[in-house]
């Protein structure tokens, strides 16, 4: 999506779960990367920039005789696809730019907004920061980016994992809940989650983790059936889930007749108006 302006702004949004790996030979020009599984939630977000911008420009008193424009990518959850689209954003799109009297070409971004994982994040504020570029996250929420020596031009919108840890161990603490599984996802938001997870867990609330494992990237099926099998072992009742929604989707695959298992005890258990009900993946708790 992009709307020419007197100043551009960037944008990075997660359009889609899933994209396909191109063929990478070698030996010719690689593919466009083919996304697929339409992320609803991401398209509202970059709507809703689109919309703001176009408010802004609406009312003449809050940007006099200046008009905001944008350019906003669809990332497809994948690193190499959002970074290219940052450096495309800051350095111009047109393969060629002639220099006369004025640049010829669409103008560099202001800022950027995005991007949507912990992850490509890191890895895209490295560079832009080198350049000042201010990048601004509406989901970005490893501590580690809290770091101003490393990352000074970025800033972020919500509360980084500190919190949210925090938040969920009180959820925990409140239900009695202190027997619990993790799965994590394999990036900087995962494994600094699961950190922070393993320090204030106990402390806090009070609690144990039975195991803490890490979702795979991509389709791995058998990966997935190692962890639900451990889950399945496992007298934790309660798994904590600290990743994306493409890995929840992908288990959920995987954990459909644990699912139904559990279901089949909840619904049981209320016909007997038993005292104790079996919620899935919440395990057991009184009326």
């Amino acid at each position: 999506m992009h709307k020419t302006g007197d100043v551009i702004l960037g944008g990075l949004f997660k359009l889609h779960f899933f994209a396909a790996e191109p063929d990478l030979s070698f030996t010719s020009e690689p593919q466009q990367p083919d996304c697929f599984g339409f992320d609803a939630t991401g398209f509202r977000k970059a709507q809703t920039m689109a919309f703001a911008i176009d408010e802004i420009n609406r009312n003449s008193d809050l940007l006099p005789n200046v008009t905001l424009g944008y350019s906003l990518y669809d990332n497809c959850l994948q690193l190499r696809i959002g970074f290219r689209a940052a450096l495309s954003l800051v350095s111009g799109q047109e393969e060629q730019v002639t220099l006369e009297e004025n640049c010829v070409g669409p103008p560099p971004v202001l800022g950027v907004v995005g991007d949507y994982t912990s992850t490509n994040t890191i890895s895209i504020s490295t560079v832009l920061g080198l350049y000042k570029v201010p990048l601004v996250s509406y989901f970005a929420t490893c501590t580690c980016l809290g770091d101003r020596q490393k990352f000074p031009s970025f800033f972020r919108t919500i509360p980084n994992d500190t919190f949210q840890v925090r938040a969920m161990i009180q959820i925990l603490k409140r239900f009695g809940w202190t027997w619990a599984g993790l799965l994590i996802s394999n990036d900087d938001y995962g494994i600094h989650g699961a950190r922070i997870f393993h320090s204030d867990m106990g402390p806090v609330g009070g609690g144990c983790l039975a195991y803490t494992e890490i979702l795979p990237w991509g389709d791995d099926p058998a990966e997935l059936r190692r962890i639900v099998d451990v889950m399945r072992k496992s007298t934790a009742r309660v798994v904590i889930v600290f990743a994306h929604e493409s890995h929840v989707i992908q288990l959920l695959g995987e954990v459909s007749t644990l699912i139904t298992l559990l279901l089949r005890c909840f619904l049981v258990q209320l016909q007997k108006s038993s005292k104790s009900i079996c919620h899935p993946f919440y395990g057991k708790t009184k009326n």
